[in-house]
């Protein structure tokens, strides 16, 4: 996802949400600012100069964004999800791996989406991780799979990779050789995503769930 329009300020004015405890108690959430991977969460970790830090309180702009970075989505299916599960902000950051930043260079995104409880928040998470593991409509060469996120609370954890070889049997003249691993979970009204990418080889299972699990003991931190 990318916002055209920068809003943490905005975003910053939320009000509090519960998070567990008596009927009663209520906390702040994160700000906004801490709502994303940091080099802590990610070691080896920059900020990416190029595809930088977005946010947006407009569910229009969400909507039309979503759709456009999603798989496969169906416009009016997103619309009515995110809707029912009364969406009030998000904002996706972009860092990268290596000395120098490359189009190339491995990179991992971390998003958030605020929603109006914890029922929505699950609503929209169910609908994401359903999309990521659809097959690319115009490509054979994506192969998906499943993996488990133990460490953290009904997380979910999905794979995707096209190999040169799986691209040059199956695919497009326009796509290139990827491994992703995404991961998303809840922590009270709030969705978060992570999604550790690069060419074939320069990533891996296991430093994703590294960096989602440092990434989930920041956020849920007391």
């Amino acid at each position: 996802m990318r916002f055209a329009i920068p809003l943490l300020a905005a975003l910053a004015m939320t009000t509090p949400v519960a998070c567990g405890g008596s009927d009663d108690e209520t906390v702040a959430p994160v700000p906004p600012a801490q709502r994303f991977l940091t080099a802590e969460d990610a070691p080896g970790s920059k900020p990416d100069p190029v595809e930088t830090r977005e946010t947006t309180v407009d569910l229009d702009e969400f909507i039309a964004t979503l759709s456009e970075r999603a798989i496969d989505p169906d416009h009016e299916e997103v619309t009515e999800v995110f809707q029912k599960a009364g969406f009030k902000g998000a904002g996706e950051d972009a860092r990268f791996f290596g000395e120098t930043h490359t189009f190339t260079a491995p990179h991992v995104f971390s998003s958030f989406i605020e929603l109006e409880s914890e029922d929505g928040a699950t609503s929209a998470l169910d609908w994401l991780e359903t999309d990521s593991r659809k097959p690319c409509p115009m490509s054979c060469a994506v192969q998906i799979s499943t993996f488990d996120v133990d460490d953290i609370a009904d997380a979910r954890g999905v794979h995707r990779i096209a190999t040169a070889e799986d691209i040059e049997r199956v695919g497009t003249e326009d796509e290139r050789p990827f491994d992703s691993y995404w991961v998303g979970f809840t922590n009270g009204a709030f969705v978060y995503t992570v999604d550790l990418h690069g060419p074939p080889g320069s990533v891996s299972e296991d430093q994703a769930l590294d960096i989602a699990s440092a990434y989930y003991d920041r956020l849920t931190a007391s």
